[in-house]
């Protein structure tokens, strides 16, 4: 399997979005989810063959210190619930955090508006993947929403140049800053 991002610490959101497509388009998904045939299913063997090239993808997509903790696991669905369970919550504080630092640190300097917006597109993408809302209420959904997606247009106005300083102006006039950013994303 070849890696583009080899799990680390930090890096388990986007090694493990990478893994489950990667697993999901070789049809073997299935190897960590744990719904293998039964002993006795005349399956069994070449399941079992699958399962330990799957165990090597993943050990070889994880960085040396990582994957000799999770090296005498006897099967894919062992490694892959020890890594979820390792990283996956475990880091959520620490991880908003970051993330938060780095949308508050994101400027345009020299890259286009496009390359910006999307630089922050793609932190929320990963902030909203730790930060699941659990409210019930439609309407109080609907107002979380507004509220995150005008902060988010802050911060991407606070981030450009000083050239677009009277844009900024303008768009923080007017009632409706939201589409700026749903503009800018199409």
């Amino acid at each position: 399997m070849l890696a583009i991002c080899k799990l680390n610490e930090k890096t388990y959101l986007k090694w493990s979005q990478f893994v489950e497509p990667y697993l999901k388009g070789k049809g073997r998904l299935s190897h960590v989810l744990g719904t293998g045939p039964k002993r006795g299913d005349p399956t069994v063997e070449e399941w079992d063959k699958d399962d330990s090239m799957i165990m090597s993808w993943l050990w070889d997509s994880m960085n040396l210190a990582i994957s000799d903790t999770h090296m005498f696991l006897t099967i894919a669905k062992e490694i892959w619930d020890s890594i979820c369970r390792t990283y996956s919550k475990a880091c959520d504080a620490a991880q908003v955090y970051e993330i938060k630092v780095k949308t508050s640190a994101t400027k345009q300097g020299s890259k286009t508006v496009i390359e910006c917006a999307n630089s922050l597109k793609n932190l929320w993408q990963e902030l909203d993947h730790y930060r699941v809302s659990e409210m019930k209420c439609l309407k109080d959904i609907a107002v979380l929403k507004n509220f995150i997606e005008k902060d988010r247009v802050y911060d991407f106005l606070a981030g450009l140049n000083p050239e677009f300083d009277q844009v900024r102006v303008q768009i923080l006039g007017k009632e409706e800053t939201i589409s700026l950013i749903r503009v800018e994303e199409s």
